[in-house]
């Protein structure tokens, strides 16, 4: 009886090693299937990272250039504002004539001058006000006045 019994033991001890070797390779197969999608989804994003990025370059581009050629959106940006030209020109660390002439498209407006444009873009009424009032503070020529 004990040589059955060892015999039932070793049979189970084979089954349950060939069922333990058939779940790690199953495991083993999903985590490699893993690896792969895995990799697959990084080669997407950082092909799709490389479009936005070149989408976003394009992007602030045409942007200036539609800038530089359009006086249109300066008068859109100081109607949005609610300042006048000269008060755009202050914002702009400009002078009221050069503002004219980018406004009427007689002069186009430099990278730079894009680049002060676009950190006014984001300002509200009030922001712009307060600007206002904190660059006229610092202006020399206003104590004069005062």
């Amino acid at each position: 009886m004990a040589y059955i019994q060892k015999i039932i033991v070793e049979r189970i001890k084979v089954l349950i090693r060939r069922e333990i070797k058939k779940h790690w390779r199953s495991q083993s197969d999903e985590s490699h299937t893993m690896k792969g999608d895995l990799a697959e989804c990084k080669n997407r994003l950082s092909s799709l990272e490389k479009n936005v990025e070149a989408e976003c370059k394009n992007m602030v581009a045409y942007w200036f250039d539609c800038m530089r050629s359009s006086g249109t959106t300066l008068k859109a940006l100081q109607k949005k504002l609610g300042v006048s030209q000269k008060e755009l020109a202050v914002l702009l660390d400009s002078n009221p004539e050069t503002v004219n002439r980018w406004e009427s498209g007689k002069v186009k407006l430099s990278r730079k001058s894009c680049e002060k444009i676009a950190k006014i873009r984001s300002l509200s009424k009030s922001e712009a006000q307060q600007m206002l009032k904190e660059k006229e503070g610092l202006d020399p020529m206003n104590e004069e006045k005062k």
